[in-house]
């Protein structure tokens, strides 16, 4: 009797309803009359998750973001050739533009933080 209390005790701890965080990856893609769209994403389960998302319409405008999630935080990149864009880097995000129309088209990297 003693030890079917004592292992209904360890399988009572073990089963506290707190899961440990598991390696996954997902993603998709879709292509219809709209143009495209798309993501990926991947975690190691330990902490660090990359992925990238992104779209492309009928007219050719497109963005692209990766991404970097970590220790160190989150870091993006975003490339894209929408009008009204210009490289710039705020918040720790690397934006890419090839909007021909831009005052600036030096493409800027990453701040440390």
């Amino acid at each position: 009797m003693f030890a079917l209390i004592v292992l209904s005790c360890v399988a009572i701890a073990n089963s506290n309803g707190i899961h440990q965080p598991q390696p996954y990856k997902f993603g998709y893609s879709i292509k219809d009359h709209h143009g495209e769209q798309h993501r990926e994403e991947s975690g190691n389960g330990a902490g660090s998750v990359v992925g990238n998302y992104g779209f492309t319409d009928d007219r050719g405008i497109a963005r692209q973001v990766n991404y970097v999630a970590d220790h160190a935080g989150f870091r993006a990149q975003v490339k894209t050739n929408e009008p009204g864009t210009a490289n710039q880097s705020p918040a720790a995000v690397r934006m890419i533009s090839n909007d021909p129309y831009s005052r600036s088209s030096s493409t800027l990297q990453f701040k440390t933080q």
